[in-house]
């Protein structure tokens, strides 16, 4: 895919390539050898010099699965679920009660956080991932399907809001995606909520973590605004989650403008990605001396990290369904805390700065004396 799918731009800057990277990473893989034997393909991440929009150009959707063995739950997190109390905190903001739609709802969590305030009559969810759990707030719903034009004719007429967190980013063709949303918006006089990955924050940061397959689709707040306003929608966008991700308010603009704007006079080069790699594999292969070296978190940065920098012993996560099972390519053991620090582990690398406190907090609780860093403690 040479022009950009967000703006059909046809000038890009190519910010870095890699070869045999999982397909998937939120992925639960029971043996060491699956997890070998797991299915790689390419990362092209193209920048394009009209909108800003990051993509992976080479992405293939036809080797994606999503499927009951896709998992990318983070409710263990208390500092997580905080979050996620607080992003259903601006929705709920909104007067009287209200009907919703989750397009990209995983197992309906955000739903049911909505739910709980009493506020929500219908709590309707899409994501052909679904797979359900006892105990399920009676107003959710969801739908094992795609939001689609015609998914969306079965639709109850009385919705009020439509939200769609963390969906986009695993979008290879974002912009058709926001015209379906946009056009059932519209039709409606609906506000839209969506958060996504800010690409800004990424590159910002040298994140090299942050790149991987399954997110095809990178907005930056700029990016974001002008897809949204080609389909007929103003937006508020907003930083949360410290910087990481962007909150976005659409709703209904006067008229519908297809932008497309003026290419920015340059994107800088973005470098330095190497040198990170570099200093954390030298790090490691230091720490390595004292015993073994984990890495807190085996969602998407940790199977990143295991997989290009050598020296990760294990990986930590709460989430139960992956303890016991591996990273995929790197075959990574993930295992509950108790069990990692059993094995000896004298280094731990937090691999989200977010939850750095409270894993702090834990492993205090555990009595673990030995060394814990995160991915921003690296020299400058």
């Amino acid at each position: 895919m040479t022009n950009c799918p967000a703006c059909d731009g046809t000038e890009h800057n190519v910010i870095l390539t890699r070869s045999n990277v999982p397909v998937l990473q939120n992925v639960i893989v029971k043996t060491e050898e699956e997890a070998r034997a797991f299915p790689v393909a390419r990362l092209r991440i193209c920048q394009c010099r009209n909108c800003d929009f990051v993509w992976n150009a080479d992405f293939d959707a036809d080797v994606i699965r999503y499927d009951s063995s896709y998992n990318n739950s983070v409710q263990a997190s208390g500092v997580y679920r905080a979050h996620q109390s607080a992003m259903a905190e601006k929705i709920l903001a909104r007067p009287g009660t209200f009907n919703c739609v989750d397009i990209g709802c995983g197992e309906g969590e955000f739903l049911e956080e909505l739910a709980r305030s009493g506020r929500v009559g219908k709590a309707i969810g899409f994501d052909p991932a679904f797979k359900g759990h006892p105990g399920m707030h009676p107003a959710v719903s969801v739908r094992t399907h795609y939001f689609t034009e015609e998914t969306a004719r079965a639709l109850p007429d009385d919705i009020h809001v439509v939200c769609s967190r963390h969906t986009i980013e695993h979008i290879p063709e974002p912009a058709p995606f926001i015209e379906a949303i946009a056009g059932y918006v519209r039709a409606r006089n609906l506000p839209l909520y969506l958060e996504t990955p800010d690409v800004d924050w990424i590159l910002r940061n040298k994140a090299f973590e942050d790149f991987f397959y399954e997110h095809c689709s990178l907005f930056s707040p700029r990016s974001m605004t002008l897809l949204l306003k080609r389909y007929g929608l103003d937006c508020r966008v907003e930083a949360v989650y410290g910087g990481q991700y962007m909150w976005v308010e659409a709703w209904p603009a006067e008229e519908v403008k297809d932008v497309l704007p003026p290419a920015p006079a340059d994107i800088p080069a973005h470098d330095g990605i190497s040198e990170v790699l570099a200093y954390w594999e030298n790090r490691l292969s230091d720490l390595r001396r004292d015993g073994p070296v984990a890495i807190w978190g085996g969602a998407s940065k940790g199977v990143t990290f295991s997989l290009l920098v050598p020296g990760v012993d294990m990986a930590i996560d709460l989430n139960p369904a992956k303890q016991g099972c591996y990273m995929p390519v790197s075959a990574t053991p993930i295992l509950p805390p108790e069990e990692a620090l059993a094995r000896g582990v004298r280094s731990i690398v937090v691999m989200n700065p977010n939850y750095h406190a409270e894993i702090e907090a834990r492993l205090n609780q555990l009595g673990w004396s030995g060394t814990l860093l995160g991915l921003q403690d690296r020299a400058a």
